[in-house]
């Protein structure tokens, strides 16, 4: 009968040892969004928060909602291209298509990239993106920037685990 007073000890502790595999904390979580930019006048403040770009000082006035969510981001990297440093933010089908919809219905103005509601990077929409690959500069520094994409490929990886 003491055997059975044993084991039921062990047996908790090791399913709750097992249920703490590789948590991510709330704090360490570094959520992608892409917001566009509103245009024209906002009426009765019906628009979304204004935000500034932490280098340029850039203020840009973002809609509501977002255009991609946190959800239809299925990938970050980083990427070399002829002007420096950028992200690459691949989307899934979802994502593909209201990037799509939204660079073509919104020619002209911005796509903000923000990281836990803070706006790191902006795009002027100049043609369409059919792919769901959107190229954007961040104004982070090279020595933030791989540990962000790194912590950003991780909320993703958890994000798509729901």
């Amino acid at each position: 009968m003491q055997k059975h007073y044993l084991i039921l000890p062990l047996l908790l502790a090791l399913l709750l040892s097992a249920c703490k595999k590789d948590k991510i904390e709330a704090e360490d979580m570094k959520i992608p969004r892409l917001m566009v930019e509103t245009r024209g006048v906002q009426y009765g403040g019906l628009g979304g928060q204004v935000v500034q770009l932490p280098v340029s000082g850039t203020r840009i006035a973002l809609q509501k909602e977002p255009l991609v969510t946190e959800f239809d981001i299925v990938n970050v990297e980083l990427v070399k291209v002829e002007l420096g440093l950028a992200l690459l933010i691949q989307t899934n089908e979802r994502g593909a298509r209201a990037l799509y919809r939204g660079t073509v219905s919104n020619m002209g103005g911005r796509i903000v990239l923000t990281v836990n509601n803070n706006a790191i990077g902006a795009r002027r929409i100049d043609s369409a993106i059919q792919n769901g690959n959107l190229y954007t500069f961040v104004e982070v520094s090279d020595d933030e920037i791989g540990q962000l994409v790194l912590d950003m490929k991780k909320t993703i990886q958890k994000l798509q685990e729901l």
